[in-house]
Parts: structure tokens; C-alpha cells; sequence
């Protein structure tokens, strides 16, 4: 009973913050109408609402449109700021707290843009000059970052590799190659240039982690880990597919896509570096103080990782 409430909690604590990131469009033409697309993600719907907050001359000329579409809570309305617009004026957001995932605003009028990312301790941006490539760059690194920290089944897929890496050639190998190919399918689903539906991609990555695990729990050699990188490689197609997928979510500047492809993608290999070494001086401990129980200890970890991952596998076929 005592472990129904607990969960029973932590599901309602989870349910009352953002999951996903918000992103909210303002575009203002050239006779100051201002218009304003707000994208809320629908698995955030019984979400604490996020309140957009505009300077106290903005009257709504229309009434809020709401549709639902590609995952997202669409809210469309137009604005009437003064013949000045948005210039020199300031938007903010209430209702974040620290364990949001924030919202990215993007600002354009014909001779400039403005992008931001807001958060509860930064959840204003004033709208005075055109955004610095170096400002675009730092978001989008940032996202990265956070994506990868928070991106739970992939940090377990990188764990198995660290674990079925037999040195640290091999780690460095598969780590390699598992970057360059999520590398490339990560900029091909931004492109366009292939499409794969995000559902079956998220399935697959997390039957990608089974097959990890079980080969962790394979006592004698095999293809894997005799050529980890070629099977760290096969999979990390997939988990670029995935890294699309959230980051077409998340929203690319038009005039900005090579940039904050870039500066994402940069984010996920920090996000990632960091978290490999954090591993490893841990499993460095591991088999230093638990000699006795290595191979013990292992198995463990290979039933944590494959029990996880197969709950994930189940509810991602059951959500097709």
C-alpha cells in the first residue's frame, strides 16, 4: 500500500512540470499585426499551464485557435501591440519551475530575429536586437546537453557499451562509431532526406538496450563483442533517428537549420563525453572494492539494463 502511494506521488509530481519543451512563433509583418503560434507538447496537457505574458499596450484582435497536431497543442492567435510593434518591449512566461524543460521563443519581423531560450530563472527575453549566432549556438548546445542527460535509454545504451568494452581501444571505438553514425541519421531526419516514423524508432532503440543486456549475461565470446563498434554503429542509426526526432519537436530557426543542427548535435557529444567518464571512474570503483563479486555485480546490472528496457519495449509496441 505504502509503495501504491509513493508511486501514486511521484506520478502526480511528474505530471505537474513539463516534459517536453514549449515553443512559442511570433511573427509581426510590416504593418505591426502581430501573430502568435504557441506549441505545447500533448503529453504535457495536465501540465501546470505555462502563461505568455505580452507588454500591457497588446490587445488580442482574434480569439485563441486551438488545434491538435505532429504531438503538439497548437494555440494561434493574433496580436495588436502600437504602431511600434514589439520593439523594445519585453515577453515573459509564467508558470515555469526549475525542473521544466523551459520554452524556445522565436521573434521575427522582416529586418531581424530573435531567438530564447526561457527558463524559471531567465523567463523574459526583451525584444531589442537581432539574435548573435553565438547565442543561437550556446541554446542549442544546451538542449543537446540536456537531451542526452535526460534521455534515459539512451545513457543506458552507452552504459552497456562501456560494460561490454573488454579496454579502453574498444570504448573508444564503439563510442566512435556510435557518434558518427547518430551523427548522420540525426542530420538526415532534420533534412528530410529520410523519414521514419518517431514510435517505431523509439521501440527500436529500446530493443536496441535488450539485446545489449543480453549480451552482457553471454559468458563466452561473441560477434559483438569481438566488433562492438560495427554493432555501436548499426544501432546509433537508430538513436540518431531518435535525436530527430525530438530535436524537429524542439524547433530549428529557418534561416539557422546547419547551425543549431551543429550546436545540438555538439550538445549531445559533451552531454555524452561527461557521462562516460562519470561511468567509467564508477565501474573503476566497482571492480576495485567488489573484485570478489565482478561478475556478480555485472549481472546485475545486465538484468537492471534488460528489465528496464524491455518494460520500455512493451509500452512503446502497446502506444503503436
Amino acid at each position: 500500500m505504502k509503495l501504491f502511494l509513493i508511486l501514486l506521488f511521484l506520478q502526480a509530481s511528474l505530471f505537474a512540470h513539463q516534459t517536453g519543451l514549449s515553443y512559442i512563433d511570433i511573427k509581426e509583418d510590416s504593418e505591426k499585426r502581430i501573430s502568435v503560434s504557441y506549441k505545447k507538447p500533448l503529453e504535457d496537457t495536465q501540465a501546470q499551464d505555462i502563461a505568455v505574458r505580452y507588454p500591457m499596450a497588446c490587445v488580442y484582435v482574434t480569439k485563441n485557435k486551438q488545434l491538435i497536431e505532429d504531438g503538439f497543442v497548437i494555440n494561434s492567435y493574433e496580436l495588436w501591440c502600437g504602431k511600434n510593434g514589439l520593439a523594445k518591449s519585453r515577453i515573459w512566461v509564467e508558470g515555469l519551475v526549475r525542473s521544466d524543460r523551459g520554452v524556445m521563443i522565436h521573434y521575427a519581423r522582416s529586418e531581424m530575429t530573435q531567438n530564447a531560450l526561457l527558463r524559471a530563472t531567465t523567463p523574459f527575453v526583451y525584444i531589442d536586437k537581432q539574435s548573435s549566432s553565438f547565442e543561437l549556438f550556446y541554446e542549442y548546445v544546451t538542449l543537446g546537453i540536456e537531451h542526452i542527460w535526460s534521455g534515459y535509454d539512451h545513457l543506458l545504451f552507452v552504459s552497456s557499451l562501456i560494460l561490454l568494452s573488454l579496454n579502453i581501444r574498444a570504448l573508444l571505438y564503439s563510442i566512435t562509431a556510435f557518434t558518427l553514425s547518430h551523427s548522420v541519421t540525426l542530420a538526415f531526419g532534420i533534412l528530410g532526406i529520410i523519414n521514419v516514423g518517431a514510435a517505431y524508432i523509439e521501440a527500436m532503440i529500446a530493443l536496441s538496450i535488450v539485446f545489449l543486456a543480453r549480451e552482457l549475461l553471454i559468458k563466452q565470446d561473441s560477434f559483438t563483442k569481438r566488433h562492438l563498434g560495427v554493432v555501436a554503429f548499426i544501432f546509433g542509426l537508430l538513436h540518431g533517428f531518435g535525436f530527430s526526432s525530438v530535436l524537429r519537436t524542439i524547433g530549428l530557426p529557418h534561416e539557422e537549420i546547419p547551425l543549431s543542427l551543429f550546436s545540438f548535435n555538439l550538445g549531445i557529444e559533451i552531454g555524452q563525453v561527461l557521462f562516460i567518464v562519470v561511468v567509467s571512474l564508477l565501474i573503476s570503483i566497482l571492480r576495485r572494492y567488489l573484485s570478489v563479486y565482478k561478475t556478480l555485480w555485472k549481472v546485475y546490472a545486465a538484468y537492471i539494463i534488460g528489465g528496464v528496457s524491455s518494460y520500455w519495449l512493451i509500452e512503446r509496441v502497446v502506444s503503436f
